[in-house]
Protein backbone atom coordinates (compact mmCIF):
# COMPACT_ATOMS: atom_id res chain seq x y z
CA UNK A 1 0.00 0.00 0.00
CA UNK A 2 1.53 3.43 -0.53
CA UNK A 3 2.00 5.82 2.06
CA UNK A 4 0.14 8.68 2.05
CA UNK A 5 2.15 12.31 2.00
CA UNK A 6 1.94 14.06 4.92
CA UNK A 7 2.47 17.74 3.46
CA UNK A 8 3.14 18.94 -0.17
CA UNK A 9 4.82 22.37 -0.75
CA UNK A 10 2.84 24.46 -3.16
CA UNK A 11 3.96 27.80 -3.88
CA UNK A 12 6.16 28.00 -0.49
CA UNK A 13 3.10 27.13 1.32
CA UNK A 14 2.76 23.38 3.30
CA UNK A 15 -0.36 21.66 2.23
CA UNK A 16 -1.65 19.48 4.72
CA UNK A 17 -2.81 16.20 4.15
CA UNK A 18 -2.46 16.55 0.23
CA UNK A 19 -4.20 13.03 -0.89
CA UNK A 20 -7.49 13.99 0.40
CA UNK A 21 -9.60 13.14 -1.68
CA UNK A 22 -12.28 16.26 -1.64
CA UNK A 23 -14.30 15.06 -5.07
CA UNK A 24 -14.83 11.82 -5.48
CA UNK A 25 -16.08 12.33 -8.95
CA UNK A 26 -12.22 11.87 -11.06
CA UNK A 27 -11.01 11.52 -7.62
CA UNK A 28 -9.34 15.09 -7.13
CA UNK A 29 -7.29 15.69 -4.18
CA UNK A 30 -6.53 18.27 -2.03
CA UNK A 31 -2.97 18.57 -3.33
CA UNK A 32 -4.24 19.14 -7.07
CA UNK A 33 -6.31 21.67 -5.70
CA UNK A 34 -3.66 23.82 -4.42
CA UNK A 35 -1.35 22.81 -7.53
CA UNK A 36 -4.70 24.17 -9.92
CA UNK A 37 -5.06 27.35 -8.29
CA UNK A 38 -1.09 27.56 -7.97
CA UNK A 39 -1.23 27.37 -11.63
CA UNK A 40 -3.89 29.80 -12.33
CA UNK A 41 -2.34 32.41 -9.86
CA UNK A 42 -0.72 34.76 -12.70
CA UNK A 43 -5.02 35.43 -13.93
CA UNK A 44 -6.47 35.09 -11.10
CA UNK A 45 -4.83 37.14 -8.53
CA UNK A 46 -5.25 40.40 -10.36
CA UNK A 47 -9.39 39.77 -9.55
CA UNK A 48 -9.44 38.81 -6.03
CA UNK A 49 -6.32 40.70 -4.17
CA UNK A 50 -6.65 43.54 -2.03
CA UNK A 51 -10.76 42.60 -2.04
CA UNK A 52 -12.95 41.54 0.72
CA UNK A 53 -13.25 37.74 0.36
CA UNK A 54 -15.96 35.29 1.23
CA UNK A 55 -14.73 31.66 1.30
CA UNK A 56 -16.34 28.33 1.00
CA UNK A 57 -14.42 26.18 2.95
CA UNK A 58 -14.81 22.22 2.98
CA UNK A 59 -12.56 21.31 5.21
CA UNK A 60 -13.66 17.96 4.50
CA UNK A 61 -14.11 17.51 0.83
CA UNK A 62 -17.42 18.59 -0.87
CA UNK A 63 -20.26 17.36 0.60
CA UNK A 64 -18.79 16.62 3.73
CA UNK A 65 -19.76 19.88 5.78
CA UNK A 66 -18.70 23.11 3.85
CA UNK A 67 -19.74 26.54 5.42
CA UNK A 68 -19.10 30.50 4.34
CA UNK A 69 -16.43 32.27 6.22
CA UNK A 70 -15.90 36.06 5.30
CA UNK A 71 -14.85 37.34 8.98
CA UNK A 72 -11.35 36.61 9.79
CA UNK A 73 -11.73 34.33 13.05
CA UNK A 74 -8.75 32.73 15.15
CA UNK A 75 -6.09 30.86 13.99
CA UNK A 76 -5.40 33.35 10.48
CA UNK A 77 -2.38 32.21 8.01
CA UNK A 78 -0.12 34.58 7.95
CA UNK A 79 -0.73 35.93 4.81
CA UNK A 80 -4.34 36.39 5.35
CA UNK A 81 -4.80 39.53 5.90
CA UNK A 82 -7.61 41.53 8.37
CA UNK A 83 -9.78 44.34 6.87
CA UNK A 84 -11.81 46.88 8.86
CA UNK A 85 -14.04 48.95 7.83
CA UNK A 86 -17.32 50.91 9.04
CA UNK A 87 -20.33 50.79 7.21
CA UNK A 88 -24.00 52.45 8.35
CA UNK A 89 -22.56 53.08 11.80
CA UNK A 90 -21.20 49.30 12.44
CA UNK A 91 -18.01 48.04 12.55
CA UNK A 92 -17.13 45.36 10.42
CA UNK A 93 -13.77 42.53 9.56
CA UNK A 94 -13.35 40.52 6.49
CA UNK A 95 -10.15 39.07 5.37
CA UNK A 96 -8.18 39.83 2.39
CA UNK A 97 -5.03 38.31 0.95
CA UNK A 98 -2.13 40.26 -1.09
CA UNK A 99 -0.30 37.41 -2.97
CA UNK A 100 -0.17 33.93 -3.71
CA UNK A 101 1.16 32.78 -0.46
CA UNK A 102 -2.42 34.34 0.50
CA UNK A 103 -3.91 32.40 -2.01
CA UNK A 104 -2.74 29.03 -1.25
CA UNK A 105 -2.83 29.70 2.68
CA UNK A 106 -5.95 30.16 1.79
CA UNK A 107 -6.77 25.96 -0.08
CA UNK A 108 -4.46 25.24 3.19
CA UNK A 109 -7.74 26.10 5.20
CA UNK A 110 -9.45 23.84 3.31
CA UNK A 111 -11.15 27.01 1.05
CA UNK A 112 -12.75 25.58 -2.56
CA UNK A 113 -15.03 28.44 -3.79
CA UNK A 114 -13.48 32.22 -3.58
CA UNK A 115 -15.97 34.85 -4.13
CA UNK A 116 -14.43 38.75 -4.22
CA UNK A 117 -16.26 41.86 -3.66
CA UNK A 118 -16.25 44.04 -6.49
CA UNK A 119 -14.62 46.62 -5.18
CA UNK A 120 -10.65 46.90 -3.46
CA UNK A 121 -10.48 47.83 0.28
CA UNK A 122 -8.26 50.97 -0.62
CA UNK A 123 -11.41 52.12 -2.82
CA UNK A 124 -14.47 49.95 -0.93
CA UNK A 125 -16.97 52.90 -1.77
CA UNK A 126 -16.48 52.78 -5.71
CA UNK A 127 -16.88 49.15 -7.52
CA UNK A 128 -14.78 48.45 -10.27
CA UNK A 129 -16.93 45.89 -11.87
CA UNK A 130 -20.64 45.50 -12.94
CA UNK A 131 -21.66 42.03 -12.78
CA UNK A 132 -25.05 40.41 -14.16
CA UNK A 133 -25.92 36.60 -13.15
CA UNK A 134 -27.94 34.97 -15.09
CA UNK A 135 -29.58 32.07 -13.18
CA UNK A 136 -32.09 29.40 -14.61
CA UNK A 137 -34.84 27.88 -13.05
CA UNK A 138 -34.25 24.24 -13.17
CA UNK A 139 -37.16 23.40 -16.37
CA UNK A 140 -34.82 26.19 -18.12
CA UNK A 141 -32.92 24.69 -21.31
CA UNK A 142 -29.43 25.54 -21.77
CA UNK A 143 -29.84 27.20 -25.18
CA UNK A 144 -32.40 29.57 -23.81
CA UNK A 145 -29.66 30.70 -21.29
CA UNK A 146 -27.84 31.44 -24.01
CA UNK A 147 -29.57 33.51 -25.86
CA UNK A 148 -30.25 35.69 -22.81
CA UNK A 149 -26.46 36.15 -22.50
CA UNK A 150 -26.87 37.65 -26.27
CA UNK A 151 -29.54 39.75 -25.32
CA UNK A 152 -27.88 41.31 -22.45
CA UNK A 153 -24.48 41.30 -24.46
CA UNK A 154 -26.03 43.67 -27.34
CA UNK A 155 -28.38 45.57 -24.44
CA UNK A 156 -25.06 47.03 -23.16
CA UNK A 157 -23.34 47.71 -26.38
CA UNK A 158 -25.86 49.53 -26.89
CA UNK A 159 -25.25 51.60 -24.36
CA UNK A 160 -21.72 51.73 -25.00
CA UNK A 161 -20.18 48.89 -23.12
CA UNK A 162 -17.75 45.67 -23.92
CA UNK A 163 -18.46 42.78 -21.58
CA UNK A 164 -17.40 39.35 -21.10
CA UNK A 165 -18.55 36.25 -20.33
CA UNK A 166 -18.38 33.39 -17.57
CA UNK A 167 -19.60 30.25 -16.98
CA UNK A 168 -20.12 30.18 -13.17
CA UNK A 169 -19.07 26.16 -12.70
CA UNK A 170 -22.82 26.04 -11.58
CA UNK A 171 -26.08 26.45 -13.93
CA UNK A 172 -25.85 30.21 -14.92
CA UNK A 173 -23.32 32.57 -16.93
CA UNK A 174 -22.08 35.71 -15.56
CA UNK A 175 -21.98 38.86 -17.88
CA UNK A 176 -19.08 41.54 -16.85
CA UNK A 177 -18.28 44.68 -17.24
CA UNK A 178 -14.67 46.10 -16.20
CA UNK A 179 -15.44 49.83 -14.85
CA UNK A 180 -12.97 52.53 -13.89
CA UNK A 181 -14.06 53.36 -9.83
CA UNK A 182 -15.79 56.60 -9.89
CA UNK A 183 -19.33 55.27 -9.42
CA UNK A 184 -20.40 54.77 -5.77
CA UNK A 185 -22.47 51.27 -5.30
CA UNK A 186 -25.90 52.70 -5.42
CA UNK A 187 -24.85 54.18 -9.26
CA UNK A 188 -23.88 50.79 -10.32
CA UNK A 189 -26.65 48.60 -9.08
CA UNK A 190 -29.01 51.42 -10.17
CA UNK A 191 -27.93 51.21 -13.59
CA UNK A 192 -27.72 47.45 -13.43
CA UNK A 193 -31.49 47.31 -12.53
CA UNK A 194 -32.58 49.25 -15.22
CA UNK A 195 -30.81 46.69 -17.83
CA UNK A 196 -32.71 44.06 -15.98
CA UNK A 197 -36.16 45.46 -15.93
CA UNK A 198 -35.97 46.22 -19.11
CA UNK A 199 -35.44 43.05 -20.06
CA UNK A 200 -37.83 42.09 -18.19
CA UNK A 201 -40.26 44.22 -19.54
CA UNK A 202 -39.55 43.42 -23.31
CA UNK A 203 -40.12 39.68 -22.56
CA UNK A 204 -41.60 39.17 -19.00
CA UNK A 205 -42.77 35.51 -20.34
CA UNK A 206 -38.83 34.70 -20.16
CA UNK A 207 -37.10 36.93 -17.50
CA UNK A 208 -37.29 38.27 -13.93
CA UNK A 209 -35.32 40.32 -11.41
CA UNK A 210 -36.98 39.42 -8.27
CA UNK A 211 -35.65 37.65 -5.58
CA UNK A 212 -38.80 35.22 -5.37
CA UNK A 213 -38.23 31.92 -5.93
CA UNK A 214 -41.72 30.95 -6.36
CA UNK A 215 -42.12 33.46 -9.37
CA UNK A 216 -38.91 32.10 -11.13
CA UNK A 217 -40.54 28.87 -12.78
CA UNK A 218 -39.72 28.95 -16.51
CA UNK A 219 -38.34 32.06 -16.15
CA UNK A 220 -33.86 33.49 -16.27
CA UNK A 221 -33.42 35.51 -12.99
CA UNK A 222 -31.42 38.16 -14.11
CA UNK A 223 -29.70 38.78 -10.95
CA UNK A 224 -28.05 42.68 -10.64
CA UNK A 225 -28.18 42.09 -6.82
CA UNK A 226 -24.05 41.27 -7.31
CA UNK A 227 -23.78 45.42 -7.60
CA UNK A 228 -24.27 45.67 -4.00
CA UNK A 229 -22.23 46.66 -1.08
CA UNK A 230 -20.87 43.54 0.25
CA UNK A 231 -21.95 41.87 -2.31
CA UNK A 232 -19.80 38.86 -3.71
CA UNK A 233 -19.14 36.80 -7.17
CA UNK A 234 -17.44 33.57 -7.66
CA UNK A 235 -14.17 34.86 -8.68
CA UNK A 236 -13.02 34.05 -12.65
CA UNK A 237 -10.86 30.70 -12.30
CA UNK A 238 -12.18 29.37 -8.87
CA UNK A 239 -12.98 26.09 -8.48
CA UNK A 240 -16.83 25.43 -7.34
CA UNK A 241 -17.57 23.47 -4.52
CA UNK A 242 -19.32 20.76 -6.59
CA UNK A 243 -18.65 17.27 -7.50
CA UNK A 244 -16.16 16.88 -10.15
CA UNK A 245 -14.63 20.76 -9.25
CA UNK A 246 -15.74 23.04 -12.41
CA UNK A 247 -14.30 25.99 -12.94
CA UNK A 248 -15.54 29.43 -12.81
CA UNK A 249 -14.15 30.08 -16.43
CA UNK A 250 -14.25 33.59 -18.26
CA UNK A 251 -14.52 33.26 -22.19
CA UNK A 252 -14.81 34.58 -25.83
CA UNK A 253 -17.94 35.38 -26.72
CA UNK A 254 -17.42 33.61 -29.67
CA UNK A 255 -17.71 30.16 -27.70
CA UNK A 256 -20.55 30.73 -26.69
CA UNK A 257 -22.50 29.31 -29.86
CA UNK A 258 -20.76 25.57 -28.90
CA UNK A 259 -21.28 25.84 -24.86
CA UNK A 260 -22.55 22.80 -23.98
CA UNK A 261 -23.41 23.55 -20.06
CA UNK A 262 -22.22 26.26 -17.87
CA UNK A 263 -20.26 23.82 -15.35
CA UNK A 264 -18.55 21.82 -18.40
CA UNK A 265 -14.66 23.27 -17.75
CA UNK A 266 -12.26 20.88 -15.58
CA UNK A 267 -9.42 22.42 -13.38
CA UNK A 268 -7.39 20.53 -15.88
CA UNK A 269 -8.98 21.86 -19.00
CA UNK A 270 -8.71 25.47 -17.57
CA UNK A 271 -5.13 25.12 -17.30
CA UNK A 272 -4.80 24.09 -20.74
CA UNK A 273 -6.59 26.94 -22.11
CA UNK A 274 -4.35 29.60 -20.36
CA UNK A 275 -1.12 26.90 -21.32
CA UNK A 276 -2.56 27.37 -25.46
CA UNK A 277 -4.12 30.68 -25.23
CA UNK A 278 -1.55 32.54 -22.82
CA UNK A 279 -4.10 35.37 -22.17
CA UNK A 280 -7.53 35.49 -21.20
CA UNK A 281 -10.62 37.31 -22.34
CA UNK A 282 -9.98 40.22 -19.73
CA UNK A 283 -6.77 40.84 -21.18
CA UNK A 284 -7.69 42.90 -23.34
CA UNK A 285 -10.94 44.66 -22.05
CA UNK A 286 -10.37 48.05 -20.36
CA UNK A 287 -12.12 49.48 -17.68
CA UNK A 288 -15.35 51.51 -18.45
CA UNK A 289 -17.41 54.64 -17.65
CA UNK A 290 -21.13 54.08 -17.22
CA UNK A 291 -23.37 56.16 -19.63
CA UNK A 292 -25.10 59.52 -18.06
CA UNK A 293 -28.31 58.96 -17.26
CA UNK A 294 -30.68 60.48 -19.93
Amino acid sequence: MKAKTKSLIVGGVAITHPDRVISKTNRITKGELAEYYAGVASVLLPRIVRRPLSLLRCPSGIGGGCFYQRNPGRGLAPDVQPFEFNHRGNRHEYLYIEDEKGLLELIQMGAIEIHPWGARIDSIDFPDRLIFDLDPAPNVPFAALKLAAEDLRRRLIERGLESVLKCTGGKGLHVTVLLKSQNKWAVVKSFAASVAQEMVADAPETYIATMSKAKRKGKIFIDYFRNEYTATAIADYAVRARQGAPVALPLEWKELKDLKAADQFTMKEALQRLKKKKQDPFSHQKAQILPTPT
